[in-house]
């Protein structure tokens, strides 16, 4: 099973790679209309604020901010006071200089730490969002359990998360290959965040409009394998991976899967 020390050394070895993929967005793009990478991860944002409804003005606890492109989002748009967090010193010194350059750094704060042993503050977030980081929680029950203790009443959760069964193979090596203790169904996560308190708004599965973002790694890497072939294991490793999720994501296994709820 992954560990936190193991993930945390993925992502500040990986910072440059996940970039030269990803940009400053290191999530899938939507694909609706033959939009480019950023447009689409930038679509996808606007897909989850428009279905959790993000108050403006409001406190936002991201968890696993990355590089805070997220984060600075929902400090420039809505004008939110967003603390985001996360267990890699590089993705949390990014994501700072990130909110220096869009001039939101008085409404941003990043801080280092796991999010399974994170001490969450009750009831002093009207937000808590979640972009492809509780793939690599080993107690997610726990963490929902804590998302809800930290909402303010009537506080929301933003999950968007791959989703699959463990018992199908490709689902199991997607979680090998990217440092994920466990993956989940959707039906998994939803019975979680009920059991944890909070009632379920919406839930999408964005499978078809998301893929391609692997479609398109998998190109960057067919053209740059020369150089890939030079970079240390870990990048060679990541590299590796962009064919076993897009596999997995093509036989049906993996599916991608946004959920709303609220206290």
């Amino acid at each position: 099973m992954a560990t936190a020390a193991q993930i945390r050394e993925h992502y500040d070895s990986l910072a440059f790679i996940y970039r030269t993929f990803w940009g400053d967005h290191i999530h899938h793009g939507l694909f609706m209309n033959g939009e480019s990478p950023e447009a689409a991860q930038l679509k996808l944002i606007e897909r989850c604020v428009e279905l959790v409804g993000v108050p403006p003005g409001g406190h936002v606890l991201d968890v696993g901010c990355g590089h805070g492109g997220g984060s600075v989002y929902l400090a420039s748009a809505f004008g939110c006071v967003v603390q985001g967090l996360t267990l890699s010193e590089k993705q949390a010194r990014l994501a700072s200089q990130n909110a220096r350059i869009a001039a939101v750094a008085d409404r941003t704060r990043f801080l280092v730490g796991d999010a399974e042993h994170w001490q969450f503050p009750p009831e002093a977030f009207d937000l808590v969002w979640t972009m492809e980081a509780s793939e690599h929680f080993a107690d997610k029950l726990q963490y929902f359990r804590n998302v809800a203790m930290t909402l303010r009443p009537s506080g929301k959760l933003l999950l968007s998360v791959w989703t699959g069964s463990m018992e199908s193979p490709n689902v199991r090596e997607v979680a090998r290959a990217f440092l994920c203790p466990l993956l989940w169904t959707a039906e998994q996560y939803r019975c979680a965040i009920e059991d944890a308190g909070m009632h379920i708004h919406h839930c999408e599965d964005l499978t078809p409009n998301v893929v391609h973002t692997w479609e398109i790694c998998a190109e960057q890497a067919r053209r740059a394998r020369a150089i890939v072939r030079l970079l240390p294991r870990m990048a060679r490793e990541f590299v590796e991976g962009i064919g076993i999720i897009l596999n997995a994501y093509r036989a049906g296994d993996l599916t991608y899967t946004v959920i709303t709820a609220e206290k």
